[in-house]
């Protein structure tokens, strides 16, 4: 197994956006969630799987910045799907990968 923590920032362009951040099994260590506007909410939730059919894991509706560390981490069997709202500015996410790869060090 990678020890290495994988960070993606996503964007959302004030947009509702489903976005696929891990295609294999993963564990997510971390999320940080920015609105659009301070004092408006928004909407993020992580699925266990590649869509909103997946198994939902984590949800929260933050009006402000919010870091939610994981102790233990979300373990996801299958990836890691995250939906926003239109009213999340971005988000960092921080997971590993459960698959081992070949060569990666």
């Amino acid at each position: 197994m990678d020890d290495r923590i994988e960070t993606r920032v996503v964007d959302t362009a004030a947009a509702a956006k489903t976005e696929v951040v891990q295609q294999n099994a993963a564990e997510i260590f971390w999320i940080s969630l920015s609105v659009e506007t301070d004092g408006t909410k928004g909407s993020a939730k992580i699925y266990d799987g590649f869509d909103a059919e997946g198994k939902l894991r984590w949800q929260n509706e933050p009006a402000r910045e919010h870091h939610a560390l994981f102790i233990p981490p979300i373990p996801c069997d299958q990836g890691i799907c995250v939906v926003t709202d239109n009213k999340i500015a971005c988000y960092t996410i921080g997971y590993r990968s459960s698959k081992w790869v070949e060569g990666k060090e």
